[in-house]
């Protein structure tokens, strides 16, 4: 027995005092309590009671559990996949996590020849840690179990919840309502909330089987209401706005739901519905985006809120109505923003993950035809198990419909979203001028990414880690990590650590103008007004529906400066032609590609260059970049065409700067507009492009354009062999 393993009369003791004896479901254990029976005869009646009480609901009914597995082995995929093989890792002694939505995955195998050291850093990244002590790994061992019969997954899950908390003692009070000072690499208050879903998303797995004793079941339950007495414990005023305040309130939910029994449950609930209303009112912006602008964290807080909302509608239990509206608005957040491949975007600290799983749980709560059109076609592996089959068929009957939104603007966070369609080969940009967003935003302002064709082209760069040590997770922060532009080779916002920031630059200027032919954003921010000469950047975007880009980058000075604009490409051959400016991806046959194609390349000096990407925690790999640079002073703009091609098509647009004249007929001056033509390649059609660095203001404001007299700040006129468009963009 461990030292920190309490004698059986001591742990009964407790337990009986943690429980509510009156409870109408424990009269057989009061009883036998009350008899003077032993021990393990009440600890019995205790694990006989968890089997066959109605809250297990909460995931998978017995009846069925056996439909649940032949749906699964049908349909399971490479999720079925993955949880047999880490179920399998585990029993080895072998911990990779790889799971989609594991916030710190790993490709590097730890391997324990005895018991687990819970405590075990590997290359110094505690994250490793951490993700060790969450236990997530137990779900796939209780769903091995299930699956396959085998005694071995239930009795390696069951020695090691014995071991971990024989070893792990909760954190101490220094007084009765202070927050425990003394926190563990196993005891982090997000870690304790996270565990808590996973224990009791791997118990109903496990109870029924010999491996999960009496005892051990006794045990577990004092454990979980150790759980939930720290996390009732620890929440403080910065936890309200910070993500893991909505991990660690749904983990004590659960508690309270799992374990109603327990004297402190209500309160416990209370506590926990009352911080995840106030979570949902501080950190979900308007549009829908978590505050922190990580999609990756958006939808751990996502998950929790879905869970909370799955369990309350399957026990009854009334939410706070915020709660409900927030998780709605976020997974329609998420649904307007995934990329055409289904993947969210890698802003911020996030990875490449697919979303129609949180989408998939979001439909079958709120029954919506839209989120049903971003979920699986079928339920997913996971929702299977949480959901049950009768979700499941209920699910493969609903109705669904494209969003009837295609582009979108996110004004509260900043994200302007252009899209030709809602198929999986449509053309997407998503262009951020927002906030921050705390230690897990980036240093992204003005940033853009570009998919097309299925094939992701300009990407951010990732997080690769939370290292100190790591120089890689400073420079993926840094503005340099994204498609953006500098001033000077000077960063807008200062990166000083894994989660600092001295110099932080705020948007300003963001114009939003959705059209049908054409969408328009505009964007700049203050980072650079600290500069001896201060100098404000903007970029402005046009989409032409429903082929192609126009990007401008205009900046406004008082004296020289250089400029530089970056473009990172995900993973591919590029090549950059040095005469004419143009960079391009060479993939291969069949496969589609994309062209960036400067205005004025004299102007321009071009160079490629190699870097680095982390489409994953942990996980670095080669990609190229090209960066523009140029020198000016007052006003100097810098455009490009962004140029998708569809797989088999090799010409690109024609791109020329074109004179502008006032309507009086004297030349217009470049600090006051500038004009563009663009021949598209195949085709008899032209588009002319004016931008006007100020909103006019008189009629001496008005220009000619190639015979078009034009007013205003962004024209575009398309024009035919027969006919032309002026469209007024702004």
């Amino acid at each position: 027995m461990s030292a920190n393993t309490p004698a059986p009369m001591e742990m009964e003791s407790r337990l009986m005092d943690m429980l509510d004896l009156r409870h109408p479901s424990l009269d057989r254990v009061r009883k036998a309590a009350g008899q003077g029976e032993q021990p393990d005869k009440i600890y019995a009646d205790l694990k006989q009671h968890w089997i066959t009480k109605q809250v297990l609901v909460m995931f998978v009914r017995q009846e069925e559990t056996e439909e649940i597995c032949r749906y699964v082995r049908q349909y399971g995929g490479e999720a079925l996949q993955q949880a047999m093989r880490t179920a399998d890792e585990v029993v080895s002694g072998t911990f990779l996590f790889r799971f989609p939505w594991d916030m710190e995955r790993t490709r590097v195998p730890v391997t324990f020849s005895g018991l687990v050291d819970w405590n075990h850093v590997p290359d110094r990244d505690v994250e490793w840690s951490y993700m060790l002590n969450r236990h997530r790994y137990w779900i796939a061992l209780g769903q091995a179990y299930l699956l396959t019969g085998e005694g071995k997954y239930a009795a390696v899950c069951c020695q090691q919840m014995e071991d971990w908390i024989d070893r792990n003692p909760v954190p101490q009070h220094s007084s009765p309502n202070a927050i425990p000072e003394n926190e563990t690499l196993a005891w982090r208050s997000i870690e304790a909330g996270l565990r808590c879903v996973n224990w009791i998303k791997s118990l109903p797995y496990l109870l029924r089987s010999s491996h999960m004793t009496p005892r051990l079941t006794a045990k577990v339950l004092v454990s979980l209401h150790e759980h939930a007495e720290y996390l009732a414990s620890s929440f403080s005023g910065w936890k309200r706005i910070s993500n893991w305040g909505v991990l660690e309130s749904c983990g004590l939910f659960m508690v309270s739901v799992f374990a109603p029994e327990f004297r402190r449950a209500p309160l416990w609930r209370q506590l926990s519905l009352q911080r995840l209303e106030e979570t949902a009112r501080l950190q979900v912006l308007q549009d829908g985006i978590h505050w922190e602008q990580s999609p990756t964290y958006h939808h751990e807080v996502l998950n929790c809120y879905l869970d909370v909302i799955r369990v309350a509608c399957q026990e009854a239990i009334p939410l706070p109505g915020v709660v409900i509206q927030a998780a709605r608005k976020m997974a329609y957040a998420s649904l307007l923003e995934a990329k055409p491949n289904h993947r969210q975007p890698l802003r911020g600290d996030s990875d490449d993950n697919d979303v129609r799983s949180v989408l998939t749980a979001a439909a079958l709560l709120f029954g919506d035809a839209e989120l049903r059109f971003g979920g699986y076609d079928q339920v997913d592996y996971d929702n299977a198990w949480s959901f049950g089959i009768e979700e499941v068929r209920r699910y493969a009957k609903m109705p669904l419909s494209a969003p009837t939104q295609i582009s979108h603007g996110f004004e509260h966070a900043g994200h302007y979203i252009m899209r030709s369609g809602w198929d999986e080969h449509a053309m997407y940009l998503n262009f951020h001028c927002g906030p921050l967003g705390g230690g897990h935003g980036h240093a992204d302002m003005l940033h853009i990414d570009v998919h097309a064709y299925g094939r992701d082209f300009l990407t951010d760069l990732g997080r690769y880690n939370y290292s100190e040590h790591t120089p890689l997770r400073r420079e993926l922060k840094c503005c340099r990590a994204h498609n953006t532009t500098l001033v000077d080779g000077v960063d807008f916002t200062e990166v000083t650590g894994t989660w600092a920031y001295g110099r932080i630059a705020h948007p300003s200027g963001t114009r939003w103008i959705p059209g049908r032919d054409i969408d328009y954003a505009e964007g700049s921010h203050d980072g650079y007004f600290g500069l001896k000469d201060p100098v404000r950047p903007i970029r402005k975007i046009l989409f032409i529906k429903p082929g192609f880009w126009i990007l401008i980058d205009t900046f406004i000075s008082g004296e020289l400066h250089s400029y530089s604009q970056l473009f990172h490409f995900a993973p591919g051959k590029v090549c950059l032609d040095g005469d004419s400016g143009i960079c391009r991806t060479e993939n291969g046959k069949g496969e589609p590609n994309f062209a960036i194609i400067p205005a004025e390349p004299d102007h321009l000096r071009a160079g490629l260059h190699a870097g680095t990407l982390s489409r994953e925690y942990n996980w670095a790999e080669p990609h190229s970049y090209v960066e523009y640079e140029r020198k000016g002073t007052k006003v100097t703009s810098l455009m490009q065409v962004l140029y998708p091609l569809a797989p088999g098509d090799e010409q690109i647009p024609v791109v020329e700067k074109v004179p502008v004249c006032r309507y009086t007929g004297e030349p217009a001056s470049d600090e006051d507009v500038l004009a563009w033509r663009i021949q598209l390649p195949a085709s008899l059609r032209t588009v002319l492009v004016a931008v006007c660095h100020h909103a006019p203001a008189g009629p001496l404001d008005s220009y000619v354009i190639e015979g078009n007299q034009i007013f205003g700040e962004v024209v575009v006129i398309n024009q035919g062999l027969e006919e032309s468009e002026m469209i007024v963009v702004k």
